[in-house]
């Protein structure tokens, strides 16, 4: 049986009660003993990881990823999305139904699982349809995919617009002791437009989406949950409307979590100017009030959890070619005067961002600006994320599963696209210097990701 001492590291787990410098020791696929920092002496055979400095934290789960598997290969597979996963500091990700064929049956869920068990690096929760090959017609047979593994049901990519289905389905997952989790969008306010209701979208001369059709539709489902009586999760939140909307049904009672992203904790609508596509996304970023409003609400519970809303695409889908030189020139950014074939491009672009290498190092910038505390972090990244797919307690104590996640805070380093597990390149952050990665992840007791082994593997530094 493999043992890993993990000595002197600051142990973060705000379920055990526990900020401050331990020993950890994992034997075989769990958590063997927490004591203090130099007092496990190791038996030989064991492996010591020396961690002064170093910040040990339950296992990172992210609630939202799409790996695009089954069916397109091009973008990611359910191998490449797993590394970058534990690239990432993820020890366990939920990945959406928007597949071709759309997880909305048994076979697709244990297809997604077994890949999974396959490619033994992080894990994988499926995330099944709610309702039929995502259309929004008839409910997915919910029952069938929990059975198969589901943990979590989403049409996400696409909002649910039939309140009676939506009223169905959250009272079907209900009862399988499932959440749902919705993608918030009045198309007939939003028009699928591809930015932001604002200056922006005035000088790009494209259709903005307004706040009102994120928010209008949180307020329609959390009164239908109310009156179902259900739980509900509310995806990739951007508006401070809507975080008000939300704010209030926690206080009448009503059981909402919700989340938000790293994008649009760290990015304004601006930077379309600058990225051009590598920034559109739905929702689309916002004002800087509304960045300013989810990083608040981070600190004071509104919103529950970070998810990085991992979206992969190939430069095709993000329309690179058609808009080249369209949003900067010589390293300046270009006053905006999208021809029409521009703005064409712009909206036909596919919408997100690759995310789960580079989200827990934008976190951590709220972290170092005392946003948010980094057991606050560990709450919002793990502990809750984990609480929402029903995957049982999060900690790092005896007995526990040994998913762990070490981070070293002060560790800068520049996001490089090119250097990405993932097989997609379309981040925003390309050429950002951020503090603070994760150096080691740890899957049941198996390192998965080392960031000396890989640092190595890609050629150096």
């Amino acid at each position: 049986m493999t043992a890993l001492l993990i000595a002197k590291a600051r142990l973060i787990d705000p379920l055990a009660g526990i900020d401050g410098t331990r020993d950890l020791l994992v034997e075989g696929a769990a958590v063997k003993a927490v004591a203090p920092a130099g007092s496990l002496v190791p038996e030989p055979g064991v492996l010591v990881f020396e961690a002064a400095g170093l910040w040990v934290m339950p296992g990172l789960v992210d609630p939202h990823v799409h790996l695009r598997d089954p069916g397109f290969p091009e973008k990611e597979t359910i191998e490449s999305g797993l590394k970058a996963a534990a690239a990432g500091g993820f020890t366990t990700v939920a990945a959406m139904a928007n597949t071709a064929p759309v997880n909305d049956h048994p076979e697709v869920t244990a297809y997604m699982q077994e890949k999974a068990r396959l490619a033994g690096g992080a894990k994988l929760v499926a995330v099944a349809a709610l309702s039929e090959g995502l259309e929004g017609k008839r409910v997915a047979g919910l029952r069938a995919m929990a059975q198969a593994g589901a943990r979590l049901f989403s049409d996400d990519g696409l909002p649910v617009d039939d309140p009676e289905l939506l009223r169905q389905a959250l009272i079907a997952a209900a009862e399988l002791g499932r959440v749902a989790s919705l993608h918030e969008e009045d198309r007939g306010l939003g028009r699928l437009a591809p930015v932001n209701a604002g200056r922006v979208a005035q000088a790009l001369g494209v259709e903005g989406s307004p706040p009102e059709a994120e928010w209008r539709r949180v307020a329609r489902d959390l009164a239908l949950a109310e009156q179902a009586r259900t739980p509900v999760h509310i995806a990739h939140v951007s508006t401070r409307e809507s975080l008000a909307v939300i704010a209030r049904a926690k206080a009448a009672g009503v059981a909402v979590t919700c989340e938000a992203t790293p994008h649009h904790l760290s990015l304004d609508d601006s930077a379309v100017l600058r990225l051009g596509t590598m920034a559109k996304m739905a929702p689309p970023l916002r004002s800087p009030a509304d960045v300013e409003a989810l990083r608040r609400a981070l600190a004071d519970g509104t919103v529950d959890m970070i998810a990085s809303d991992h979206a992969p695409h190939d430069a095709a889908a993000k329309r690179l070619a058609e808009l080249e030189g369209a949003f900067v020139d010589g390293g300046r950014t270009r006053l905006p005067a999208l021809s029409a074939a521009e703005r064409a491009a712009l909206g036909a672009a596919a919408n997100g961002v690759v995310g789960l290498e580079t989200a827990l190092g934008i976190a951590l910038v709220l972290v170092h600006a005392g946003v948010i505390s980094p057991a606050r972090l560990v709450e919002l990244m793990a502990i809750n994320p984990a609480r929402l797919l029903r995957l049982g307690r999060t900690s790092l104590a005896p007995r526990m599963p040994a998913d762990i996640t070490v981070v070293d805070p002060l560790l800068e380093w520049t996001v490089e696209p090119g250097r990405f597990f993932s097989k997609s390149r379309n981040t925003p952050f390309a050429g950002l210097t951020l503090k603070g990665r994760a150096v080691l992840t740890i899957v049941e007791g198996r390192v998965v990701y080392d960031l000396l082994a890989a640092t190595r593997q890609h050629g150096g530094g």
